[in-house]
């Protein structure tokens, strides 16, 4: 199996009958403010997909293989694998998935990545990562307002 292309957007929508996607504010970076728990990670709600296009290595290649996101936090931490999919090359010639969610596990400041990868032969083989720089900024406290007027 090839993986051909991923994307990490904010939306994305599939055309019925041309079986295309339009994939909507790509992300590369996502930023908010606001007071936070202590207790981590916890789920920010932000709407987010992966959509991975995946083909045939050649016409041999007519089997079916299960798909994972793993998400991967500052300082090589795994938070959080996703439900599999399955990418079937037994039917189609060319296969797409697409990993939504609408939470998003934070820990702390930093780039966190989204690794793609399929099974084979009962092993985890890494097609992509996909980094999203995360940055959290204290809310302004009324000093801070006053300080700069």
């Amino acid at each position: 199996m090839r993986h051909i292309w991923s994307v990490l957007c904010q939306h994305a929508f599939e055309d019925k009958n041309s079986n295309n996607y339009s994939l909507i504010d790509a992300l590369y970076q996502v930023s908010f403010k606001g007071d936070i728990l202590t207790d981590r990670p916890i789920n920010l709600h932000f709407r987010h997909h992966i959509v991975s296009l995946w083909c045939r290595k050649d016409d041999q290649d007519q089997c079916d293989y299960p798909v994972r996101v793993r998400v991967i936090a500052p300082g090589n931490v795994e938070l959080r694998v996703s439900a599999e999919l399955t990418v079937k090359l037994s039917e189609y010639d060319n296969f797409k998935t697409n990993f939504s969610s609408d939470t998003f596990p934070f820990t702390d400041t930093g780039i966190y990545e989204f690794e793609i990868s399929y099974q084979q032969g009962g092993e985890w083989i890494v097609a992509t990562q996909i980094p999203l720089k995360v940055t959290h900024r204290q809310p302004e406290t009324e000093e801070d307002s006053e300080s700069t007027e």
